[in-house]
Parts: C-alpha cells; sequence; structure tokens
C-alpha cells in the first residue's frame, strides 16, 4: 500500500482499539499468490497475535473480552468477590498449648542389688510383674520375694521383742498375705526386748524410730564404743531392693544361712535385754509373729527357722515389672541383678530448664498417641536435676529437667510399650472471655482491629489470646452472642 492508505505501514506493528473486533479482516491485502503478496499474510499472523496479548493483559486486569482463538460465546469471566459469614461471639476459656516430644515406655530403670552370698538360681523373666508375696529372683534355689515397704530389711531379726521399723515392715506385709500375725503392742507401750550395751548415754533400744536416734546407732547394736557391731548395719537407706541398707559380715547376711557369729554377735556381744519403748512406726518381733514367719517360709518352701536376713526378702515401694537382667543364672548373687520398673506406662519428657518452672505437679496435659490419638493425663513428678538432653532435641548443651506423665486411664495407653508420643502443655490460660473466630478481625486503615456487626457498624476491638483458628476480643458494646461478619 501507499503512504496515504489507513493501513499500517511495511514492518510495523498493528494496534487495535480496545474495542476493536477481535478478529481483524484483511483480506484486502491478503492474496492466495506468492511472492510480493507473502508480507501481508505475515502482517495477518501479527495482527493475531497483537490481539491475544492485548486480550490476555485486559483478562488479567478482571476485564471480559472475547478471545480470538474461541468462539465468540465464550467470555472470560471476573473473579468473584470472597464469600462473607457470620459467626457468633462467644464467652469461653481458651488455654494456649506448646508441644513437647515426649517417650512412651514404663519410666527410667532402677537396679536392685543382691545382698550376701549365694548364687544366682533363677531371675524373674524380662516383662513379668511381681508383687507382694512372689519371687523376684532365687539364690542358692531359695525364694526371694518381694515385700512392701520404705525401709529395707538392714539386719537380722531373730531375738524375740526386737523393736523397729525393719520388724513393722514384716509384720505388715505378713498380715496382708493373710497370716495371723497376733497383737502388736502399740506406740508408747514398752516391751523387754534386745537394747545395746550401756556405753554412752545409757540404754539403746537398736531401733530405726526417730524417738531413739539420739540414743544409738540406728538400725544397729553398740559394741561398748559406740560403733555397730559385727554382724549388724547402719542405718536403713531410702533406696528400696534386697541389700539397699549393706551392713553385715560374710557370715551373718545373705540368703539366710546365717552362722553362728551372726547369731552370737546379736545375742551375745553388742546387746542385752531392757525395757523399749514402741515408736509411731515400729513393729514388733512378737513370738506370734515368729510363728507366722515361720509359716510363711514354709509355704515358700524355705527353712522354717523364724529368722530373717536382709538378704531373705526385697522391699520395694511396691509391684515392679523386670525391664531385664544384670546377671545370669550361676553368676554370684552380689551387686546389680535386676532392672526394673513402673507397672503402668508413663511418658518421660525432657523440658528445658529455663521452662520448667512453668509446669506444676499435677499439671493436666494431653499425650498425643501414635496412631492419631489422644488421652488426657497429669504430671506425676519433676526432676531436679538439670542435665543435656539425652533424646538430642534443643540445642546442643541445653539443660533439660524429666518430667514424667502418668495417664488419667492407664488403658487409653494403647498397645504399645515403647514409642515416640508428643504431649501438649498448657502454657498460658484465659478464663471467661469472648472470643470470635480469626477470620472475623478486619485491619483497621488508622491501625488496630475490628468487627463488622452482621447488619450494623463496624466497632474497634482489642484483641488477646489466639488459639486454634480463636481469638479473645473485648470492645466497647460487644456482647456475648452478637453476630459478626466472618470471611469464609
Amino acid at each position: 500500500m501507499t503512504g496515504g492508505g489507513t493501513g499500517p505501514a511495511p514492518g510495523a506493528e498493528f494496534q487495535p482499539d480496545a474495542g476493536a473486533e477481535a478478529d481483524v479482516d484483511v483480506s484486502a491485502v491478503e492474496s492466495t499468490g506468492s511472492g510480493a503478496h507473502a508480507a501481508p499474510r505475515r502482517r495477518r499472523r501479527r495482527i493475531r497475535t497483537a490481539v491475544a496479548l492485548t486480550v490476555l493483559t485486559l483478562t488479567g486486569a478482571g476485564v471480559a473480552v472475547a478471545a480470538p482463538w474461541k468462539s465468540g460465546s465464550e467470555v472470560a469471566q471476573a473473579e468473584p468477590e470472597p464469600k462473607t459469614g457470620t459467626a457468633e461471639v462467644v464467652r469461653t476459656d481458651l488455654t494456649d498449648t506448646r508441644v513437647v516430644d515426649g517417650t512412651l515406655g514404663y519410666g527410667t530403670p532402677r537396679t536392685l542389688n543382691g545382698v550376701g552370698g549365694g548364687t544366682v538360681t533363677w531371675l524373674a523373666p524380662s516383662g513379668t510383674t511381681v508383687s507382694r508375696g512372689k519371687p523376684l529372683y532365687r539364690v542358692d534355689d531359695r525364694p526371694v520375694p518381694v515385700l512392701y515397704g520404705g525401709i529395707p530389711m538392714y539386719r537380722r531379726l531373730d531375738t524375740p521383742n526386737t523393736v523397729g521399723r525393719d520388724v513393722r515392715v514384716l509384720a505388715d506385709n505378713l498380715r496382708a498375705l493373710g497370716y495371723e500375725i497376733g497383737r502388736q503392742p502399740g506406740p508408747g507401750e514398752t516391751v523387754t526386748g534386745p537394747v545395746a550395751r550401756a556405753g554412752g548415754k545409757g540404754p539403746a533400744t537398736g531401733r530405726g524410730s526417730e524417738t531413739d536416734r539420739d540414743e544409738a546407732p540406728p538400725g544397729g547394736t553398740s559394741d561398748g564404743a559406740g560403733q555397730p557391731s559385727p554382724g549388724s548395719s547402719g542405718a536403713g537407706s531410702e533406696h528400696s531392693g534386697p541389700g539397699a541398707g549393706g551392713g553385715g559380715t560374710e557370715a551373718g547376711t545373705g540368703t539366710g544361712t546365717g552362722t553362728e557369729t551372726g547369731s552370737e554377735t546379736g545375742s551375745e556381744q553388742g546387746t542385752t535385754t531392757g525395757p523399749v519403748k514402741v515408736g509411731s512406726e515400729d513393729g514388733v518381733l512378737t513370738p506370734s509373729l515368729i510363728e507366722a514367719v515361720k509359716r510363711w517360709q514354709t509355704s515358700l518352701g524355705a527353712p522354717s527357722t523364724g529368722v530373717i536376713e536382709p538378704g531373705d526378702v526385697a522391699v520395694l515401694a511396691g509391684a515392679v515389672r523386670v525391664e531385664g537382667a544384670e546377671v545370669q543364672p550361676g553368676d554370684p548373687a552380689q551387686g546389680p541383678l535386676l532392672r526394673v520398673t513402673a507397672t503402668k506406662k508413663v511418658v518421660t519428657v525432657d523440658v528445658g530448664a529455663s521452662e520448667v518452672g512453668d509446669v506444676k505437679r499435677g499439671d493436666a496435659v494431653t499425650v498425643r498417641l501414635p496412631g492419631g490419638g489422644s488421652a488426657p493425663a497429669k504430671v506425676t513428678t519433676i526432676g531436679t536435676a538439670a542435665r543435656t538432653s539425652s533424646s538430642g532435641q534443643g540445642l546442643p548443651g541445653e539443660l533439660k529437667v524429666s518430667v514424667t506423665v502418668a495417664f488419667d486411664d492407664p488403658d487409653e495407653a494403647g498397645r504399645f510399650n515403647a514409642a515416640p508420643v508428643q504431649v501438649e502443655f498448657g502454657s498460658e490460660s484465659r478464663s471467661d472471655v469472648l472470643a470470635v473466630p480469626l477470620t472475623a478481625l478486619l485491619a483497621l486503615r488508622e491501625g488496630g482491629y475490628g468487627l463488622q456487626i452482621a447488619g450494623g457498624r463496624l466497632i474497634a476491638v482489642e484483641t488477646g489470646l489466639i488459639v486454634k483458628g480463636m481469638v479473645e476480643v473485648s470492645g466497647d458494646g460487644l456482647t456475648e452472642g452478637t453476630r459478626v461478619v466472618t470471611a469464609s
């Protein structure tokens, strides 16, 4: 075409108006021939390309235009506005939680030690529960049963009217096992029994009661110089388990095979008889109790001597679950023998030393179990020693404190004996506050947040704790039950 025409100059791009038809008719410059007419065909392709780019630009802006490659009935629609709904302002309690990784199991195992001579001939299998009166292991093929109590058998009990807390443990357990033990003298009564020979402030009882600890070494007999005599032991340890009290000579302790030396020590060398006042926590080795011991020994298949040695029983706080063995049958019955745990599943959690102050014994928590379930639980123990986490969580060198969580219903712990779990601790709470869904909040131009009352005005609100999609709010005119607009 010449320069006076309305068409595009050679080499120029055609730019259609926004309202122009998408399919531009260029038949006037198009021919079916070749050669000089090839350029107009190329221009037609360029015209279509330019139209397409313009349509895409307008469509992106939300303007509906016809596309040249679609039929006239198909148009690009503008994006719809967000849908809205309404929600009610509620009055509720909000608790923010923090989640900490933990381990499901039976708690930290502890080791039980054997005392005295002899050879281990049997051990309770791993995973079994051993309760009062049941054997935990055997020494020289004699059973060592479990008794419940807070003080171990730390001395040989063989003399009538021996007074002490260890005697009380023996008496309470035989009664609980169904044995008739006769009457026990009550607190404040006086009996004639073995006492330490005079060697200082007068006669001593040798029992473990609080009232007489200033008179003699607790749990033992005196040799006249104020020292425990051979065959006796020191005060009872707070650790339970066989032999935890220590003490005793090789011949006078162990598995109930005490020798003449042990008996001679207690009866002739360090003690005499005299009046002994019974304390509030004491028991008395009465003749009836000794007879009950003999019947019990017969039922165990042990010699019915009526004598109890420190290694004859394992005094524990309660039933235990055997975690594993430290020795094998045939090994000496001294030192570590078994690892035991609690009988109910618990969760152990390592909490940061800087955060453990927010955790209190009895706090309610939620345990997230394997498989997606959860169970309510409570904090039962909080450690007092800070150490580097054994689970590998947290920063290197970060100090952790062990916290134990027990299930409200042990059956909800599931079938796993050990598994990683998560524990939800409540870290912050708000009681009796107004709350709305988080999607109801509107950011105000002047700053802060507001709520749009359904069918009404916009009000500014103060926000507080946010928990699981709900936010604490307060503001003038905002009341429980008010409906507000939410984005949905």
